[in-house]
């Protein structure tokens, strides 16, 4: 059993993998459930962590097999050609990860739709470029409520797509960020499409079923995404180990 473990800043996935399946994924927003949990998993062939928030795992002190928390000097099972790799977001790792391990040998842009807005393209051979970052949906709207003076802060449901002339302040906003936000989405994809042949295109993240029903391309959506990119990372890490 491998465990796969992505902590955030409010909230950590815990996920279960057996012979490379996935079988159960959990979250917990508080230390203490995530303490009853880990305890459990001992008994773990390997586990990885990605942590981003303040988590603890002192829980796993008594754990004696592979540990691997994910950082920059981690192997990656892809060639990457990003000039700054000590700041590539452990995210965007497993991200590349997941689309050369789901889609190999296929020119792939993986756009994670969540706190920001972040493109990722990993080339038919497995070269990892990088991409691009922007700010996520909820950011667009706090920002205009943070550096404004009479501006609300607004959501967003997905039951209906904002009006595209707002009649009031309100309806103003929701036609400038969501509007624009999925433009912006349908742009990068159009220029990425102009530049590389037979791309394939994925939409994960907190937003993805949000905005999915509003965008023009063909896009795949699969779940846990991220998830299974770590536990990609894991078993290559684990072969290298095997074989040194």
């Amino acid at each position: 059993m491998h465990i796969v473990i992505d902590g955030g800043n409010t909230r950590i996935k815990v996920a279960q993998f057996q012979e490379g399946k996935l079988e159960n994924v959990q979250i917990f927003t508080d230390q203490k459930g995530l303490n009853i949990f880990l305890k459990k998993c001992l008994s773990a062939h390997a586990i990885i962590i990605s942590n981003v928030g303040s988590w603890s795992f002192k829980s796993l002190q008594g754990f004696n097999n592979r540990l691997i928390y994910l950082n920059k000097d981690t192997l990656i099972p892809f060639q990457s050609l990003y000039a700054s790799p000590q700041t590539l977001g452990n995210d965007r790792r497993a991200l590349a990860a997941a689309a050369k391990s789901k889609y190999p040998e296929e020119n792939c842009l993986v756009l994670d739709a969540g706190t920001c807005l972040t493109a990722d393209f990993i080339d038919a051979s497995g070269n990892y470029h990088g991409g691009a970052i922007s700010p996520g949906l909820k950011m667009r709207f706090s920002a205009l409520n943070s550096f404004t003076q009479n501006l609300p802060k607004l959501n967003w449901s997905e039951n209906t797509l904002p009006v595209l002339i707002g009649d009031s302040t309100d309806n103003s906003i929701l036609s400038g960020v969501v509007r624009g936000y999925l433009f912006e989405i349908e742009g990068i994809i159009k220029q990425y499409k102009d530049e590389f042949a037979d791309l394939r295109i994925v939409l994960c993240g907190g937003d993805t079923f949000l905005l999915l029903p509003w965008l023009k391309n063909d896009i795949f959506a699969p779940s846990n995404f991220l998830i299974e990119g770590l536990e990609y990372i894991l078993r290559y890490n684990l072969e290298g180990f095997e074989k040194s």
